[in-house]
Formats: C-alpha cells, structure tokens, sequence
C-alpha cells in the first residue's frame, strides 16, 4: 500500500489543486493521499475565504483521503514553519511514502540541490551572505547571490512562491532524515499572483470573484471540479478576507498601546516600534499593511506579523514548539469511508496523538500540543464570530465522512 502526502491551503480548492492530486497519484501509484491543510488562517497571512471543513469537503470529493489540520503556529508562520510544521505532521504519522508538491520549476534535482545549500551552509555560502547583506542588499538577492557562488543555477528558481515552498519542504525532509521521498509536479495553469478567470485560475483570481459584491459564485464555476463548486454553493457562512478583522486588530493595538510588540512571532523591536508609531485609529487591515510595507517587510510579513498580535501567537511559544522537534499532533478534520484502512494503519503506526474526538486532547495530548492545539482552537472561534456559520464549539461538531 502506497500513500502520498500532500501540504495545502484550498483557499478555495480549484482544479489546479485536483491535478496536482490526481498526477501525484498517478506518478507515485499510489492507494491513499493524506492531506495536511491549513485550518481558518493561511500562510500569507490572511483569513481562509471559506473555512476549514467547506475546504476540507472540497479536498475530500477530489481525490484525498484523510484531511488533518495543521496548527496555527504554522499555518500562519513564515514559509520555514509552514513547511516545518506540517512535515513533521506527516513524517510522524508513519504511513506517507511520497511528499508531493507542485512547482513552477517543476526540476526536482534543482530544488534539492539549493534546500541542501540552505540547510548545510557550506563556507563560501554563508561568506557570500553576509558581504551581500553589509553591503545593503535585500534578503532575496544576497541568498541568490551566495547560492550562485556553490550551484550553478537560475536566480529566477526564487522568484516563484511554489518554487520557495518546495525548497522549504525538501529542507524540512532533509532536516529530518525522513524516509518520505519528494515528488514535485509542475504547477499547471495561470501564475500564482493571477486574477485571469479560466478553467486554469489561481485561487487568488477565484477569491477575488467571490469578493466582488457585483459577482456571482457561478462566476467561478469553471475554474472548480464541479464537486467542489457544489460545496462552494452550500456554504452558508461569509466569504472572510483580512479587512474583516480590522476592529479586532484595532482593539487589540488599543489595548496593548503602552506595550511592545516584539513578543509576538516575526516583530523585532524596530518594526513593533513602526506599528506603533504608524497605527491610526481608523485603519482599515489593508490601510495598515499598505503603511507599514517597506523594501525590508513585504505585504504578507506584515499582514502575518499583525495576525500574530490579533491571536496571540508568540515568539516564545513557537520556539518552544520548533525546540520540541514541531510540537504536533494528528487533528482529522474529515475523511472517505473507504478509507478505514488508511486510518487504521495511522493509529496504529504514528508517533504523534490522533484526534478522532475533540474531547479526547486532554487525554491523549501533552501539556505542549494541548497548549498548540487550544490556541488553534481559539484562533477558530475568532474566525467563527465573522464568517457567522453557526460554528460555537467544534466539539460539538462530528468529523466529515464521505
């Protein structure tokens, strides 16, 4: 029995993310396909469109398997704790042979070779860096420049978002010594940043639809299995982008006024000084983001350090959890029914805790993933007030099955 692994966001799930599963199976041979997904928030620091269980039943209807949630520490970390987080998910569970991602390079050899670079640090590597940083340049173009000195490469490899997240996937798998093996498959259809509407989009023009009040959901009908639209339709909650959050984020920098920010995850003194100082009480989240952006902190780092204020994620909490080798454990969100093998298997094999049942994390969790695990919680409940589901208590909520 041969199982694939798969990171994701679906933020919404469009055919794109069908063909990277259905062409990861196809080239692996593979019985099973485990996804680990993002929970309400994503990894460029912004609210899920939709939340977890809409996409998971999308994920579920086109191909995967067992849907598991990852933590919010790394679900809206850097791409580092992204893929760090979510690999030793699927590392522990004991049953992934393959870990599959699309690229733009689509060159595995190539990617390998720079995530060897960026872990081992070789001499001339780090030299390189640190002359190119003195000197004024950004962190990109010294990293390109000092991997030109040890690889004969494209810089170009580094400017794709998919490119960046495979190499720090190969990273993650390397740091481990994983038995995983990588399988990467060239990404298919518009580029990442493209607002085009085809059978192809990027998730990006779909979120754009539906955010735009004179559209309609239809309108992305093509750009969606037709299973996964279906529960795009029966959503009932709103569609959540980061401005939603605006009079939360406001309270909480009100209420924090006489304090830094620097205990928070990724905001060093320098920068919890610029929120301070460029704060306006009317900011919308987008208005703070645009006035914060620099050369230095690009939009997303930015919209991901001012989630990390609004939901308490912490800098010392994260490096407690990378200390404890990516604290985590096994959340399912959903599954097929013709999948119970798999399942059992997992139970059986993985090193990490497996929640079936919500009520069982204090008993089966240790005083680090229950701290993990009631902070994802909570982030959830912050999420559930505005995209007004229904959703009070995910304990009392039952897995999928489908």
């Amino acid at each position: 029995m041969k199982t694939i692994g798969i990171i994701a966001e679906f933020n919404p799930f469009h055919n794109g993310h069908k063909y990277i599963i259905e062409k990861s199976r196809q080239e692996t041979s593979a019985d099973y396909c485990v996804v680990v997904m993002s929970g309400d928030f994503v990894q460029r620091g912004a609210p899920a469109i939709v939340d977890k269980f809409a996409r998971a039943k999308m994920a579920l209807s086109c191909g995967a398997d067992l849907v598991l949630e990852l933590p919010i520490y790394y679900s809206l970390g850097s791409a580092e704790f992204f893929a760090s987080g979510a690999v030793s998910i699927l590392d522990s569970l004991g049953v992934i042979d393959h870990l599959c991602f699309g690229s733009e390079s689509g060159d595995l050899a190539s990617l390998t070779s720079i995530a060897r670079v960026l872990c081992d640090e070789p001499e001339a590597f780090k030299s390189t860096l640190a002359k190119e940083l003195k000197d004024g340049k950004s962190f990109p173009a010294a990293r390109a420049a000092a991997l030109s000195t040890v690889l004969d490469f494209s810089p170009e490899i580094l400017d794709s978002p998919n490119n960046i997240l495979a190499i720090e996937y190969l990273k993650a798998l390397y740091k481990r010594d994983s038995h995983i093996q990588p399988c990467t498959i060239l990404r298919k259809g518009e580029s990442f940043h493209s607002q085009e509407l085809n059978e192809f989009s990027s998730a990006t023009a779909i979120r754009k639809a539906l955010e735009n009040e004179n559209s309609s959901v239809s309108a992305v009908n093509l750009a969606m299995p037709t299973d996964a639209f279906s529960f795009l339709k029966e959503y009932s909650g709103k569609y959540l982008d980061s401005d939603a959050f605006s009079q939360f984020l406001s309270y909480k920098l009100i209420q924090e006024s006489d304090e830094v920010f620097e205990k928070y995850l990724d905001i060093s003194g320098d920068f919890s000084n610029k929120i301070a100082n460029e704060y306006r009480i009317n900011d919308s989240f987008s208005v703070l983001c645009d006035r914060l952006k620099s050369k230095d902190l690009s939009y997303s780092r930015i919209s991901r350090s001012l989630f990390h204020i609004l939901l308490n994620i912490t800098g010392s909490n994260m490096t407690e959890y990378q200390s404890d080798n990516y604290t985590s454990y096994a959340r399912i969100l959903g599954f097929r029914k013709e999948s119970s093998k798999l399942l059992s298997d997992i139970h059986e094999m993985a090193t990490i805790p497996v929640l079936d049942r919500l009520k069982d994390a204090s008993t089966l969790l240790s005083p680090l993933q229950l701290r993990l695990f009631k902070e994802t919680l909570n982030a959830s409940r912050v999420y559930n007030i505005l995209s007004q589901t229904g959703t009070e208590s995910e304990f009392s909520l039952k897995n999928i099955i489908l």
